[in-house]
């Protein structure tokens, strides 16, 4: 039998093993910084959950086995030039030669130990993101004095420049924690993510939190091709000979393609806790409902067999086409594809259209 020889056998093994590189890929980050300068509210506003432990004493003495999000590896890491952690053998002893990006935390200046690390790793030729965050905190009291928000954020931001002038930095970023979506935290989201290969790129837009209307545009462009590769894998399934196993195959597939879809747009109750924690009662109200509407749509055997069919895509024409030599297969597939397409297609409109309500949200506050 030639059905699924050639070109065809070809491109649907890519989008397998494009879906694959996709789940395994591990994006790693190390982020360094003094006690204080609140790298855990960090951490957790660049993913949209809780993940990093968030205390008024330091959370950092020790290496420690990474904060893990999905596809994102976050290594919290104690400031340089202390007993514990000399800076001399600080590049070595943290493993920084492994990572893919380091952001550099201060909530004041950078310091003398700061911009050495800023040498040491631009030699590694591993790109260094400063930040600087409780901006909220500067200019509420700047504002006590009768200083502008914007007059207080052009003179941090003059001051943060000059200091790292001679120093090879992406970029300089000023953010906060409580107020994800102000600020300069989308443009580091932005920066990080183009400074990586194709496949951690992915993982790493998959992963972040939905701040802005790029990477709203980023995670939908990111979306639609997880979505052909899904469907590619239900047509590859529709090429299976053997009649009766494709109901569990496509089922699997389709759960698989509503939990990413649900995680990418920040929908899983974990994602919602945390922002429902930076709106007010009303607004997250409405926002945990439609999150909890759309897990029972699409979320779970029951929520995908109803979908099937509300849809008229029902398993029984895949079944019965396949008893068909060659043709049969080939219609098959394409019920496949075409299947999971469909689905997958509603399953983002609803999911972005969350996401893009609970992004307004925030940027209301």
């Amino acid at each position: 039998m030639n059905i699924g020889n050639g070109n065809i056998t070809q491109a649907l093994e890519q989008c397998k093993q494009d879906l694959e590189n996709f789940k395994n890929a591990k994006v790693k980050c190390g982020i360094i910084g003094r006690s204080g300068t609140g790298k855990s509210s960090l951490i957790n506003a660049i993913v949209g959950e809780e993940v990093s432990a968030v205390g008024e004493i330091e959370t950092t003495m020790k290496i420690s086995e990474p904060i893990e999000h999905k596809g994102l590896l976050f290594y919290d890491l104690p400031g340089s030039s202390t007993i514990n952690f000399p800076m001399d053998t600080y590049i070595e002893t943290m493993g920084i030669k492994n990572f893919d990006c380091v952001i550099l935390v201060t909530s004041d200046r950078f310091f003398e130990d700061d911009l050495y690390l800023i040498t040491e790793i631009a030699k590694l030729k591993i790109p260094v993101f400063p930040v600087r965050t409780k901006l909220d905190f500067s200019i509420d009291r700047a504002l006590k004095r009768g200083i502008t928000e914007e007059e207080t954020y052009n003179s941090i931001y003059a001051d943060l420049k000059k200091s790292l002038e001679n120093y090879n930095v992406k970029g300089i970023y000023l953010t906060s924690a409580d107020y994800p979506t102000r600020y300069d935290l989308n443009k580091l989201l932005d920066d990080i993510s183009n400074s990586l290969n194709s496949i951690k790129r992915e993982r790493f837009i998959a992963d972040v939190n939905v701040i802005s209307h790029n990477l709203l545009k980023e995670k939908r462009d990111l979306s639609t091709k997880l979505i052909s590769r899904y469907a590619a894998l239900s047509a590859a399934n529709g090429l299976n000979p053997i009649p009766g196993l494709d109901i569990s195959v496509d089922l699997g597939l389709l759960y698989k393609m509503s939990t990413d879809i649900q995680e990418i747009y920040g929908l899983k109750k974990e994602q919602i806790h945390y922002s429902s924690t930076l709106l007010g009662d009303n607004k997250s109200k409405v926002i945990v409902a439609k999150a909890v509407q759309f897990a029972s749509k699409y979320i779970g055997r029951e929520a995908i067999l109803l979908l099937l069919k509300k849809a008229g895509m029902g398993f029984a024409k895949k079944e019965i086409s396949k008893w068909i030599p060659f043709v049969g297969q080939a219609i098959a597939a394409g019920l496949g594809y075409k299947m999971t397409s469909s689905i997958g297609d509603e399953m983002l409109t609803d999911a972005e259209d969350i996401a893009s309500q609970t992004f307004e949200a925030i940027k209301g506050v």
